[in-house]
């Protein structure tokens, strides 16, 4: 309890300085060409990516917390890239070290996960920032048209490794996904609500297992 309350607080810390810090480029830009926007156009602006990914700042926090824990977190908002490499990463980092994402060992092993994403990201992206721009155009297009599938592949591959840990339960969670899924894009429900749904509905199926689970060893 004690360590979460300083997590907590240096993250608030750290974020807040990081909030203020992603506005300085933009701040020096509008001063220094004279181009700065107005009120108006900032809150239409923000309107629109509200619109777009508003969902996900309430579904992927909740969702991702039991693996990356508090630190973890707040390292992986910071760093960016949250669900696509720093969510995997913890994940990955726990079925190593064979501990249970939401323990204490969970926490720390997924921090450690984070945190090393994070190193290797930053000295990947330097490396291909500096290089990527004469490698990438001398692949073939089969390799570079097959990037936009890594996201699916990535979270696939999480899911199928939880799912086996209770098979009704994660069998039942793709089901009902799928249906929710299905039946919600024909009524032309918005995508983040239909992922809010699925997460939600996981939520309740693997609560209902668990109960199940302790009232039978309690017989």
């Amino acid at each position: 309890m004690e360590y979460n309350k300083k997590v907590i607080r240096n993250g608030r810390i750290t974020m807040g300085l990081a909030i203020i810090a992603n506005f300085i480029p933009a701040i020096y830009v509008g001063l220094r060409y004279d181009v700065m926007p107005s009120w108006g156009m900032i809150f239409q602006i923000w309107g629109i990516v509200a619109a777009s990914y508003g969902i996900s700042w309430i579904v992927q926090p909740i969702a991702y917390y039991p693996t990356m824990g508090a630190a973890g977190s707040y390292i992986g908002w910071l760093a960016g890239s949250c669900g696509d490499i720093r969510m995997p990463a913890a994940a990955m980092a726990q079925k190593v070290a064979g501990v249970e994402p939401g323990t204490h060992e969970g926490d720390v092993v997924g921090t450690i996960g984070v945190s090393c994403s994070v190193l290797v990201s930053a000295s990947l992206i330097t490396l291909f920032v500096l290089l990527g721009t004469q490698i990438i155009p001398l692949l073939p297009e089969f390799i570079t048209s097959s990037f936009s599938y890594i996201l699916p592949a990535l979270f696939g591959a999480i899911f199928a490794d939880q799912a086996r840990k209770n098979l009704k339960s994660g069998l039942l969670t793709l089901v009902f996904g799928v249906a929710i899924l299905y039946f919600g894009s024909m009524l032309g429900i918005n995508g983040g609500i239909l992922t809010l749904l699925v997460i939600l509905m996981g939520i309740l199926i693997s609560r209902f297992f668990y109960v199940q689970g302790k009232k039978a060893a309690a017989k």
